[in-house]
């Protein structure tokens, strides 16, 4: 790569738009969510409780048929799973981390069609909806640009 005034400008640009996207709202509703979440001794008691149960999971799972209490542990899991989903605390972070996922995806997804409408945009989410396309931006297939 050379570097020459097109490249400190494209910096400089990077650099604001970083500064844009941490002075924004949705980055300061992400802050203060993960802030309270770290608080919020309860949260991280069902967080706590939940790990562990993942843990003990994790430890048994390629051996279903020779652990006995199997179908407990992981039914243990998913109760943890679920107390810890339910916890308003937690419930909000997601909703605050999702929402600056899509943020980051849109702006990648911009950026790259900027460049050419051909560039595949793979996003952070999964079900991340590109454009008019009713299937995932990793997996949208480009034919009219294929021959």
């Amino acid at each position: 790569m050379i570097i020459n005034e097109a490249y400190f400008a494209l910096e400089d640009q990077t650099f604001r738009l970083v500064e844009a996207i941490c002075s924004g709202e949705t980055m300061s509703s992400y802050k203060e969510t993960k802030r309270i979440l770290a608080k919020n001794e309860e949260a991280n008691a069902k967080i706590r409780a939940f790990n562990e149960a993942k843990e003990a999971y994790e430890r048994v799972e390629a051996y279903p048929d020779f652990a006995p209490d199997y179908a407990e542990i992981k039914q243990r899991v998913y109760q943890a799973k679920r107390i810890m989903d339910l916890d308003e605390s937690v419930y909000r972070f997601r909703a605050a981390e999702r929402e600056l996922q899509v943020l980051l995806d849109k702006i990648s997804e911009r950026l790259a069609h900027a460049i050419s409408p051909n560039i595949l945009v793979s996003a952070g989410d999964p079900f991340f909806q590109s454009g008019d396309s009713s299937m995932p931006a990793a997996c949208q297939i480009h034919i009219s640009s294929r021959g």
